[in-house]
């Protein structure tokens, strides 16, 4: 039986494990794209993963999360504040050893609670069509496809919900 995950704010101590996660996450699903999902994990390492904190609490609206298991990072996610009515989710990934124990799940649960709480009304994500996982997850929990686009190679969906139709 999995164990249920510690869901705690980021700390700056989490800053290098937090960006391996991601890095090796994406890197899991490249499947024969390996170079452009590089190219992808370069931008976002010197992007919001470059300061964290400065990417996910400066602003208000913002938080990031991390999932422990046994004190080990697991899973990450994120929430930044886009407009006053709208969020977005980013860099949602969980370590290849504990997929499919309800990580990811946990993990969404908790940012959608955060955005209820802060009074948005929409949440929106971009992921790529090779992470069929995380559109399951998404789907199962209320996102709608709102478009796609490409992205050299691959194809990137966007997601949105809308928290005025669904209770957290």
């Amino acid at each position: 039986m999995a164990q249920t995950p510690n869901i705690r704010t980021f700390q700056p101590a989490d800053a290098a494990t937090v960006r391996d996660l991601f890095s090796h996450g994406l890197l899991d699903f490249a499947m024969g794209f390996e170079e452009p999902m590089r190219e992808y994990i370069r931008h976002s390492l010197a992007d919001d993963l470059a300061d964290i904190s400065a990417s996910y609490f400066k602003e208000p609206g913002g938080h990031f999360w991390v999932a422990e298991i046994d004190g080990q990072i697991k899973g990450i996610v994120g929430i930044q504040r886009r407009t006053r009515e709208e969020a977005e989710l980013r860099r949602m990934s969980v370590a290849a050893d504990s997929r499919r124990h309800g990580i990811g799940g946990k993990l969404l649960e908790t940012a959608e609670a955060f955005c209820w709480e802060k009074g948005y009304q929409r949440i929106r994500l971009t992921t790529v069509s090779l992470l069929q996982s995380a559109i399951a997850l998404y789907r199962k929990h209320g996102y709608q496809q709102a478009g796609e686009e490409r992205y050299g190679q691959v194809m990137g969906l966007h997601f949105v919900k809308r928290l005025t139709d669904h209770r957290c």
